[in-house]
């Protein structure tokens, strides 16, 4: 933390001596810390990888009074809840997202119950477009997300891409059938190592290692004329890999070939999901460091403040280097004109 912040003015009235301040905007009886002391405790704790512990210790040293971790995490409550959801903060700044958008889901603890976190992800400026905390990830939850999205953020849906979670699919398909919806070849091949073990021992181990090296060619083909051949010749072979493996992958790859093969029709569509990923991975920094939430509620808080850091944040080590320097709001074409992430969230 920066800046010359100090302990709450309390002044007292000579009449009624009641004490009373002018610098909390949200007064609270016994309140000793100003708003702006508050604010950058919040957005220390958001943006860093300290605990409400190490934050107090430090504010402790620094202001020379007590501040217990109970009461940072009122603040950063206190804050979740005025400020504004990804949604409302997509639909006041408008930006100009390139329309694919990513769909992933991300474990959260809410009461020791495990719910998700799932979000919407534009490709390729790594906005994050909206993210709702729904008890578990399924058809639902992503039309809901796919909905509000394209309806109250006037999203410009091209293309969707997502893991084929429960129902994902067919809910993209019962709504949004005209736009393409392609299954993240990546998780497919990530399955395939724990669903057909290498046996690199076994006499069999080259026939494991052939087929999936062949399935893994029809995901990665260069264009929609090599994948059918591949996988027309990989089916032709059929009985040589009968039954290796947990599951029949083979069967799968056949049932859903469309869904991953859409990239090819969609100039532009990801065949991956790889970059909501990268943003879940970013958001995790945070989130593996805190045991869970007590309720939806202070989940929907405190993740107000995460996606509204995110948004705002520039990237220092981004694969794409023009990338670096730039917030995901600003390759969205958005000028934030240096403004603070809390503050604006803040601003209503």
């Amino acid at each position: 933390m920066s800046g010359p912040l100090q302990p709450l003015q309390r002044f007292l009235c000579n009449t009624c001596r009641a004490t009373f301040t002018f610098e909390r905007k949200s007064a609270r009886p016994r309140g000793r810390f100003t708003d702006d002391l508050v604010q950058e405790a919040v957005r220390s704790y958001v943006q860093g990888l300290s605990s409400y512990r190490v934050l107090a210790a430090m504010l402790e040293q620094r202001l020379g009074l007590s501040v217990s971790r109970f009461t940072l995490n009122s603040w950063v409550l206190e804050l979740g809840a005025r400020a504004k959801t990804p949604l409302e903060v997509s639909i006041e700044l408008a930006p100009k997202w390139g329309g694919f958008l990513g769909v992933d889901g991300k474990a959260i603890f809410i009461n020791g119950q495990q719910h998700c976190l799932l979000i919407g992800v534009d490709h390729p400026t790594q906005d994050l477009v909206h993210a709702l905390v729904v008890p578990v990830e399924n058809a639902d939850g992503f039309t809901r997300l796919e909905t509000e999205v394209r309806l109250d953020a006037g999203y410009p849906l091209l293309g969707v891409v997502s893991d084929l979670g429960p129902g994902f699919a067919s809910a993209h398909r019962d709504h949004f059938g005209a736009v393409p919806f392609q299954a993240c070849r990546v998780h497919f091949d990530r399955r395939l190592d724990s669903d057909i073990p290498n046996f690199s021992w076994s006499k069999k181990g080259p026939l494991y290692a052939e087929f999936k090296d062949r399935i893994r060619a029809v995901l990665y083909a260069d264009d929609i004329d090599e994948a059918r051949t591949l996988l027309r010749d990989l089916v032709s072979e059929r009985r040589r890999f009968k039954g290796i493996g947990r599951v029949d992958s083979l069967r799968a790859l056949e049932r859903n070939f469309d869904l991953y093969a859409a990239h090819h029709f969609a100039p532009g569509l990801p065949p991956d999901n790889n970059v909501t990923e990268n943003v879940i991975k970013q958001l995790n920094k945070k989130l593996r460091l805190m045991e869970g939430f007590s309720s939806v509620d202070t989940a929907e808080r405190y993740v107000r403040l995460l996606v509204g850091c995110y948004r705002f944040k520039r990237f220092t080590d981004s694969c794409r280097r023009a990338n670096n320097g730039k917030t995901p709001l600003e390759l969205a074409g958005v000028d934030i004109a240096g403004r603070d992430w809390l503050s604006f969230l803040l601003d209503r």
